[in-house]
């Protein structure tokens, strides 16, 4: 059983309430899509940092849900992160790992050296995260979630995910240049996302 990564960001996105999403890699697409003006701080071009960069957000907001939506392939390049979080003790950090396999969801779908046998979940739960599970479904999702943040963290939840392969770079379907926003995103929306903060006098 598995999902969508649309189908996943659409059900995280809908039952997010006041929390910040930290979205990389194809999440980032789907929550441009689905919300676009939320409290969102994308983890671009910086591929694997999205773990730490959520969890310095959450240690600073510590009132404040923190979900992060990381990739298998990003996680895997930080993968000692997931102690760092654990030690941390973050309660209001989610960590929700979209495993789909490859690097590039619909554009390259580079295979992840050992996505057949990780479990993100697993590694999760032995250093010492308060809960940890793997879901293959959109219920199954939404009731993680809920629980996660009303239960408290720190918190993984490893996303079984079908890639999209429509899109992926060919001969008669090049790779395009990405846009120049992409380098600069990350610091425009943490300022956007910490005057939001301010406002609401959460910072």
């Amino acid at each position: 059983m598995s999902m969508k990564s649309e189908e996943a960001v659409q059900a995280i996105v809908a039952n997010r309430g006041h929390a910040v999403l930290v979205p990389t890699m194809t999440a980032i697409k789907w929550v441009d899509k689905y919300d676009a003006q939320g409290l969102n701080v994308s983890c671009v071009p910086l591929m694997g940092g999205a773990s730490a960069l959520g969890l310095g957000i959450a240690l600073a907001q510590p009132k404040r849900p923190v979900i992060v939506l990381d990739g298998d392939g990003s996680l895997l390049m930080q993968l000692p992160s997931l102690v760092t979080i654990a030690s941390s003790g973050a309660a209001n950090l989610v960590h929700i790992v979209f495993n789909n396999g490859v690097w590039f969801e619909n554009l390259a779908n580079i295979p992840v050296p050992g996505a057949q046998v990780v479990d993100f979940a697993a590694t999760a739960k032995a250093v010492g995260f308060k809960h940890a599970l793997r879901v293959g479904d959109k219920d199954g999702l939404v009731n993680a979630l809920t629980t996660a943040i009303s239960k408290g963290g720190p918190a993984l939840i490893e996303l079984v995910i079908e890639p999209e392969k429509a899109g992926v770079w060919m001969k008669d379907n090049p790779q395009p240049d990405l846009a120049d926003f992409h380098f600069n995103r990350l610091g425009i929306e943490l300022h956007r996302v910490h005057d939001a903060l301010l406002q609401q006098g959460a910072a």
